[in-house]
């Protein structure tokens, strides 16, 4: 074991920087009437702003990132706005940070929404009029040639696509950088996405490549034409591939960058007018993240949002995958019959056929959490009960089945078979490079030594360990790490 610190590669610097982000202008979260969810639409929506001042961090509720320095308070109107302000902010022509005090001022003040509304009548009257006119159909018409015009902008042809991407795979990493940056046939929506799904399918399979399309995701997305595909989808794209990139990070165990990768995210998804589908991507990546830095109570309300607004868009199987998450947050913090309740209602309301691994997934959880309750027995039976779905996993997951195997295997009594498994389980994980899963199951390998008498063989491992947990930011497991090596101290 004297080789591990060695071979990893992704420890946590306490002075890493994160790759540079593009500059997010900083404007305010906003919110909905409690009790109510926006529902499931790919569109711009309009809502109001907080009624509350921001603070430094994420919002519990929505998991946004509240940035510093706008307060509705600092930002709001002092005086009231005259008839030209309120025609210019009903015709949607000011500026963005006037719009918002403009907005903010109308919310509390009844004698100016009430100028605003006869202003808006008179407007909607004149529209009315210009119907009935000779050259509103040629107006239609020219509007009709923009928008067709607009749409031009998204048919791109996914062979293409694809060749580009193969193009791009194709050259070394800095001049993959290079290439996106000067050739405009690289600035496409269609190949921002391919890459977001080329780092998702390999999540799981080889976490530093979902590191580096994600990390090219974030650049494509970057070059995107605001004229061609418009504010909101390329605010949307950008929002999208910095919570990939941030999750790459989290898998990688690189939880400093994947926090900044997501206060990016979201930064992004509020300038896009937080289309609802998205949002629950980032609600399920912070909660992600959160749950890996042992902050359970918020990963849970994170994941309660998720569900909450999968229910209301009668999305029954996204909202079983975020009862999944919710159920493998509260395992980890050791409520065990909450989190085993949760699960057996996430998979309830999974559709097989749209994603078996999701099942799995579940299914697995189920077996860890019988384990965590002293049942090493039924645990041993779920896993026989799920090994049909383990034809088709790839490493991560494979690796996964590999370490609980050997924690049955050592509570049922087989320890030289448990420690086996453990060893390979430990070796894979550290091909692939990611370091809480090494951490982990070298101290449930420390753990067997010492309960089997081999003190010094525990001792060792965890000597090793300990650093990397700590460079982790792994505090509770460390603790656990550090009295596990004080009991193996003891004569």
């Amino acid at each position: 074991m004297a080789f591990l610190a060695s071979r990893m590669k992704l420890v946590v610097e306490p002075g890493g920087t994160a790759p540079s982000p593009p500059s997010a202008r900083q404007v305010a979260g906003r919110s909905r009437p409690a009790g109510r969810h926006r529902p499931l639409r790919r569109e711009c929506v309009s809502r109001p702003l907080r009624r509350t001042d921001l603070q430094l961090g994420v919002n519990l509720r929505t998991g946004k990132p509240a940035l510093g320095g706008l307060s509705r308070t600092s930002r709001a109107m002092t005086d009231h706005p005259d008839r030209d302000t309120l025609k210019r902010f009903l015709a949607g022509k000011q500026p963005s940070d006037e719009a918002r005090r403009t907005d903010q001022h109308l919310s509390s003040c009844p004698e100016c929404r009430d100028r605003a509304d006869e202003i808006s009548m008179g407007q909607a009257l004149r529209l009315l009029d210009s119907w009935f006119s000779p050259s509103y159909d040629e107006a239609f018409d020219r509007a009709a040639e923009r928008v067709v015009e607009r749409l031009a902008g998204f048919a791109e042809d996914p062979r293409s696509t694809e060749g580009l991407l193969t193009e791009l795979l194709r050259e070394p990493g800095a001049q993959r950088r290079r290439r996106i940056a000067e050739e405009e046939r690289f600035h496409s929506l269609k190949l921002c996405q391919l890459l977001r799904s080329g780092s998702r399918n390999a999540w799981i399979s080889a976490p530093a490549t979902a590191l580096e399309m994600a990390d090219l995701a974030v650049e494509v997305s970057q070059y995107l034409d605001l004229g061609r595909y418009g504010t909101c989808v390329v605010e949307d794209a950008r929002a999208l591939a910095w919570s990939y990139l941030a999750n790459a990070f989290r898998i990688g165990s690189d939880y400093l960058r994947a926090e900044q990768a997501l206060h990016q995210a979201w930064s992004h998804h509020v300038l896009a007018g937080e289309d609802a589908y998205t949002e629950t991507e980032l609600l399920t990546f912070t909660a992600s993240l959160r749950s890996d830095q042992a902050r359970y109570q918020e990963a849970v309300q994170l994941s309660d949002r998720a569900i909450a607004i999968y229910r209301d868009g009668q999305d029954s199987h996204l909202e079983g995958a975020s009862l999944i998450l919710k159920g493998m947050i509260l395992g980890e913090d050791g409520r065990t019959q909450e989190a085993i309740s949760v699960l057996r209602a996430g998979l309830a309301r999974l559709d097989p056929q749209k994603d078996s691994r999701l099942v799995f997934v579940g299914s697995h959880n189920l077996v860890v959490r019988a384990l965590q309750g002293g049942a090493p027995a039924k645990a041993q039976k779920l896993t026989e009960q799920s090994r049909h779905l383990h034809e088709h996993l790839g490493r991560m997951d494979l690796t996964r089945v590999q370490w609980i195997a050997g924690r049955i295997a050592n509570q049922l009594g087989h320890c030289a078979e448990g420690r086996s498994a453990l060893h390979e389980a430990c070796e894979s994980f550290l091909d692939l490079q990611v370091g809480t899963e090494v951490f982990l199951v070298s101290v449930d390998l420390a753990e067997m030594y010492s309960a089997s008498g081999e003190r010094g063989q525990a001792k060792k491992i965890l000597r090793e360990m300990i650093p990397l947990g700590e460079a982790l930011g792994l505090s509770r497991e460390v603790l656990v790490a550090r009295l596990l090596y004080e009991k193996a101290s003891q004569r």
